[in-house]
């Protein structure tokens, strides 16, 4: 069970990176700025990557497997709730 739940975790991280455009292409008006709103955390964390990934850390993407969950599961959940409403 756990191996299936670190697979579904790691899953969301390049789910994310398709969901976020597809969301904002998709999505117009008051829609689009709810599916906006992870991009106020997905842009800091990236950069934290891209600096730690800089400074040849070894947990660079660590910021963004913690954020990529939440915003996957807060996309999907914008774009279910744009079919249905």
């Amino acid at each position: 069970m756990d191996l299936l739940t670190g697979f579904l975790l790691m899953g969301m991280v390049p789910a994310y990176f398709i969901l976020q455009p597809l969301a904002l292409a998709r999505l117009s008006g008051r829609w689009r700025i709810a599916a906006a709103a992870p991009l106020i955390l997905a842009i800091p964390a990236a950069g934290w990557c891209i600096l730690a990934f800089a400074e040849e850390s070894n947990l660079w993407p660590l910021a963004f497997i913690f954020f990529a969950p939440i915003g996957t599961l807060y996309l999907g959940t914008i774009l279910i709730l744009d079919l249905v409403l």
